[in-house]
């Protein structure tokens, strides 16, 4: 993979527009994105090539299917394959959705993804991996990140979140993000269950963070050689 491009900025503030960055955006996959911490790279996520997805498969397929995240997701336990993890950055992909992998310090975190874009809108998904890590503020730093690439590379204006109402933690999350419950219709078509949470947010609402937590972030387009 070839570096194209990039830029640092407060993630509170989100990025500053990357005019460079932005062409062939739009559901090409020969042009991925990463985004990473710029003060010590711990937390990176990125949109992964074939052979990235394949060698993470394993893992986000044990992710999927732990009971207490099965739950959390508003789906039955079950045993995931990896071949359902591929699958499911497959559907995201054709539908013309942004599905990404994350990692901290080099290993897997979970993953995220924006789908059902349309028009200057789009659904938000985010799973930290392992359950005992969630709720402590890793899956707000990977968010911020992402918000960042969605509100000034996609140029989104409005993001929406649908969530059980047990997932607490999620709920937690989204709320410090600057998300507000939300019933109009552009927000409940994102519901999966009539008891579905909705909550969005828009462009220019997300908070700073909490003093002296603030952290840079650099986006870079990855093209694949040839």
């Amino acid at each position: 993979m070839q570096d194209r491009c990039g830029s640092g900025a407060p993630a509170g503030s989100l990025a500053r527009p990357l005019e460079d960055c932005a062409e062939g955006l739009s559901g090409r996959y020969d042009c991925r994105m990463e985004l990473w911490e710029v003060a010590d790279q711990e937390l990176r996520a990125f949109e992964p090539t074939d052979d990235e997805l394949v060698a993470a498969a394993p893992a986000l397929a044990a992710a999927y299917g732990d009971p207490h995240n099965s739950r959390m997701m508003g789906q039955a336990p079950g045993a995931f394959a990896a071949g359902d993890a591929i699958e499911h950055f497959a559907r995201l992909r054709a539908a013309g959705g942004r599905p990404f992998l994350l990692e901290r310090q080099g290993k897997l975190a979970g993953d995220a993804d924006f789908r059902n874009l349309a028009g200057e809108a789009a659904e938000f998904a985010i799973l930290i991996a392992d359950p005992a890590v969630q709720g402590q503020g890793l899956g707000s730093r990977f968010a911020r990140m992402l918000h960042a690439f969605a509100f000034e590379v996609l140029r989104l204006q409005r993001l929406y979140v649908a969530i059980i109402p047990a997932n607490h933690a999620s709920r937690r999350l989204f709320e410090k993000l600057g998300y507000r419950p939300d019933d109009s219709p552009a927000a409940r078509r994102h519901a999966d269950e009539p008891t579905d949470l909705t909550l969005s947010v828009g462009r220019g609402e997300i908070p700073a963070g909490p003093a002296g937590q603030e952290r840079a972030i650099r986006l870079r387009r990855r093209v694949a050689p040839g």
